[in-house]
């Protein structure tokens, strides 16, 4: 496989807020949208959670409210991962990259799951990145050379890059490793119930770095903060939610917003992450990564396959109280995944010259005009509705009872579609992974999701 791994000169926090804190970080969550220039941020959210990967001196309005949900062992509590993550960007050297991105996805992860080596992935419009923690990096980079990946440095790596972590002017890596693997637990997969297809019809869009975020910018924090703004957007379990959560923070909170006093199943799994005491901010100069590539197709084919599993309503499991969305912005480019509809409606004809896309929003245009708007109910048979050629799904798997420690979870998950031939893209939150396949794909791959 043709790709080019660059490490980034970024150290990297990982954060989770609960979906019933979200009204009352609304603010702080905004300021992550609207920092000038950050050398790396991803926000995705879906029903479990909102999570952000970003560097740890620019959350510093999180940091405060996770150690103290920590000291209260509060329910429903906002969380930071104890190491902090390096980021690999991977870019696709293929006219095909879009459709090879599951093969992506199981190449790079296969070595890395057999060595026993915890990682997340996102993938985006432009590139793809693997996150790993800053501790195993140096082996990281060995493995990935040792299976022939090409890797290239960067200058700014030494200065960001954990004390424990080395790098070379002409490579990031050595020769293989003798490093033995380290002692591995039986990999156990989620329960069947915890494989869900979240409603929305969703498109993968590049945002014009031309144009920029003061002209985009409004449109990202709409989706992400106000999606009640957006016309034609179902706003009813987001104001419940914002009044049951506002109504009921106590006067002492000020930031911390009330979370109800009931079991949860984040409770019932802790994670493996902490708020702590003697946090700092790293010192991170900006510099561009080492290589850019974009795709021309947005979205995904996967070979023409009919399930020969049943297209059941209730077979199709999904939720439609919250909305999927996943926001990528590097120096680079910034990509943006969502529900096809809305991305047509905040970006509408007149407009469209600020995404790079393929003919996704002109066919939810169509959608739209035509009233198509019931997303489960053109999804019961293998017949394609407008534009459905270039609609994905997102599969949710609930991994709560996992952690950040559980290794092979994303080979796992990538290698059962590949080998099925269902092409994806991959999504990993701190609590979840999310997998987007083709709209006809999806009942298929959730049906082998939970036999994997």
């Amino acid at each position: 496989m043709q790709v080019t791994i660059s490490l980034l000169p970024v150290s990297l926090s990982l954060i989770h807020i609960p979906r019933t804190r979200l009204p009352a970080l609304t603010t702080a969550i905004i300021r992550q949208l609207l920092l000038p220039q950050p050398q790396f941020l991803n926000i995705t959210a879906n029903d479990i959670e909102l999570s952000i990967f970003a560097e740890e001196h620019v959350l510093h309005d999180f940091l405060p409210i996770a150690r103290r949900d920590r000291h209260q062992r509060r329910h429903h509590a906002l969380e930071v991962s104890y190491e902090k993550w390096s980021v690999l960007q991977i870019d696709s050297h293929s006219d095909q990259a879009v459709d090879n991105a599951g093969a992506r996805v199981h190449e790079l992860s296969a070595p890395l799951a057999a060595a026993g080596i915890s990682i997340l992935y996102q993938s985006s419009y432009m590139s793809d990145f693997m996150f790993v923690k800053e501790s195993q990096l140096q082996q990281v980079l060995r493995i990935l050379a040792a299976h022939g990946f090409d890797l290239l440095s960067s200058e700014a790596t030494t200065a960001t890059a954990s004390p424990t972590v080395t790098t070379h002017p002409q490579s990031l890596a050595g020769g293989p490793t003798d490093e033995p693997a380290p002692a591995r637990s039986k990999s156990h997969s989620p329960a069947s119930s915890d494989v869900r297809i979240l409603a929305p019809d969703l498109a993968c869009v590049g945002l014009s770095d031309e144009f920029g975020v003061d002209n985009w910018g409004l449109k990202i924090v709409k989706l992400v903060a106000f999606p009640d703004l957006i016309p034609g957007t179902s706003t009813s379990s987001q104001n419940s939610s914002t009044t049951d959560c506002s109504s009921l923070a106590s006067d002492d909170d000020g930031y911390f917003s009330y979370s109800p006093q009931s079991t949860s199943p984040s409770s019932e799994y802790p994670s493996r992450s902490h708020s702590f005491d003697d946090l700092h901010s790293p010192i991170s100069p900006p510099s561009k990564s080492a290589s850019k590539h974009s795709y021309t197709n947005p979205y995904m084919r996967s070979p023409s396959r009919r399930s020969t599993y049943p297209s059941k309503h209730s077979e199709y499991t999904t939720s439609s109280s919250h909305q999927f969305f996943s926001f990528t912005r590097t120096p680079e480019g910034s990509s943006l995944t969502a529900d096809v509809c809305v991305l047509a409606t905040l970006f509408p004809p007149n407009e469209r010259h600020m995404v790079i896309c393929g003919g996704e929003l002109a066919a939810a245009d169509e959608r739209i005009a035509s009233g198509m708007t019931d997303y489960a109910s053109d999804t019961e048979d293998d017949g394609e509705g407008i534009g459905d050629s270039s609609m994905l799904k997102c599969l949710q798997l609930d991994l709560r009872k996992f952690g950040l420690d559980k290794h092979g979870l994303v080979n796992r998950f990538s290698r059962v579609l590949e080998q099925n031939g269902i092409n994806h893209m991959y999504s990993s939150t701190f609590k979840t992974a999310n997998l987007l396949v083709d709209k006809k794909q999806a009942l298929r791959a959730q049906s082998l999701l939970r036999l994997c």
